[in-house]
């Protein structure tokens, strides 16, 4: 990659560097449990998120009892993610672009994608477990979906970069916290109409290579 103005791009996870939508949604389908009800009440601001994840880890012990760790990663293991991850983050990372992912999803499936991309941040959202390894309806939240600027704007800071000097990339109304404050945006591949007028450029694909093409332009 040639020479650019950027210096950190940033990643939502769920829909951008999965073709999943949602790794929560991954996890309650596979189990077979139904948050809907739990969603409604966070959406409606009856619930904050830590009381949301902790009542959606709730179901899964409901159902299952005692819930190894190593149950919740497998099938965050199956999860099918975009092409060309490795290969956009290497060109990336050469044209001297610091990479990020902040997304509410859950952490173990950024760090899967964290390792296979080799970004340079992971900010996710974390299940706890006891000492047996089983999890529990407790967890650290790194990311309020609501809130991703805060995460981002930090970040920002730390390593000593503008807005104009950011670029971000997501595909849902959470993520235009993350668009205010970069200097170019792409929705990719959004679930709602209204993303398309919240950022630069809207790109559709299953192919990540093709923000590395778009970027590549500017």
């Amino acid at each position: 990659m040639g020479k650019t103005k950027f210096k950190l791009a940033v990643f939502d996870m769920d829909g951008v560097l999965t073709q999943a939508p949602s790794s929560w949604e991954f996890v309650h389908r596979e189990l077979g449990v139904d948050n809907q009800n739990n969603l409604s009440l966070y959406r409606n601001g009856d619930l904050t998120y830590m009381e949301f994840l902790r009542s959606d880890v709730e179901l899964w012990i409901e159902k299952m009892g005692t819930v190894p760790s190593k149950l919740i990663i497998d099938i965050l293991g199956k999860v099918p993610l975009r092409a060309g991850i490795t290969e956009t983050m290497i060109s990336l990372r050469r044209g001297g672009i610091e990479t990020a992912i902040i997304s509410g999803g859950i952490y173990w499936l950024a760090e899967r994608i964290g390792k296979i991309g080799e970004f340079g941040e992971i900010h996710a959202n974390k299940i706890k477990t006891n000492g047996n390894g089983e999890i529990i309806p407790d967890g650290t939240v790194m990311v309020d979906p609501k809130r991703k600027d805060l995460i981002l704007r930090d970040l920002q800071k730390r390593i000593g970069v503008s807005e104009e000097e950011t670029f971000s990339v997501g595909d849902t109304l959470q993520d235009v916290a993350l668009f205010r404050h970069s200097g170019y945006s792409i929705a990719f591949n959004p679930n709602e109409h209204s993303m398309t007028k919240n950022a630069t450029v809207t790109l559709k694909g299953n192919d990540l290579r093709l923000v590395l093409e778009q970027i590549q332009k500017q």
